[in-house]
């Protein structure tokens, strides 16, 4: 298991969650989770937790056309201006975080 899931797994179960399934799907589970030694809803959210660690990484991508990949490197490579409100902000950075 990765260690994104493990995280997952450490929060506390303070939401809900329902859903309708196969009868066939939840006798599976259930059996699954017996030969385990869990519950089905420690099955459940076992593979909740690794599927969500896995697929959550191609959500965040961000699928840009040429041009928006050129506009992106272009202002990556822009110095930041500097003013008054960026000088502030980093000496405040600088004293929460070090230098």
């Amino acid at each position: 298991m990765s260690k994104a899931a493990r995280a997952y797994l450490n929060l506390p179960a303070d939401d809900r969650f329902e859903a309708r399934i196969p009868k066939l799907l939840k006798r599976d589970a259930e059996a699954v989770a017996k030969s385990r030694g869990e519950t089905l809803s420690q099955y459940v959210v076992d593979v909740l937790a690794r599927h969500v660690a896995d697929d959550i990484v191609a959500s965040a991508q961000w699928h840009l056309t040429p041009s928006e990949q050129a506009t992106l490197l272009q202002t990556l490579a822009t110095a930041s201006p500097d003013t008054r409100g960026l000088r502030s902000a980093t000496k405040r950075a600088e004293k929460l975080f070090g230098a």
